[in-house]
């Protein structure tokens, strides 16, 4: 048989597991979370890059245009 300080105990060890296993998830999401804004920043970096790049490109007249990918070809 259980005695009351048995049971008491028990019952604190049951609470502490539940509430490891609230704050493990807690910081799991947290570490998601973070990750996710990390990788998102990144895109927009290069999104906004990119965009940047394609408004100087479609600046450029044809001569330009020409005169660039003639400076492609191998001589």
């Amino acid at each position: 048989m259980f005695t009351w300080a048995e049971i008491a105990l028990l019952v604190l060890k049951i609470v502490d597991a539940i509430m490891t296993q609230v704050g493990d998830a807690k910081q799991f999401q947290a570490g998601t979370d973070a990750e996710i804004a990390k990788i998102s920043a990144s895109i927009l970096t290069k999104t906004q890059a990119a965009k940047t790049i394609k408004d100087q490109v479609n600046a450029l007249t044809n001569d330009a245009v020409d005169a660039q990918l003639a400076g492609l070809e191998p001589k």
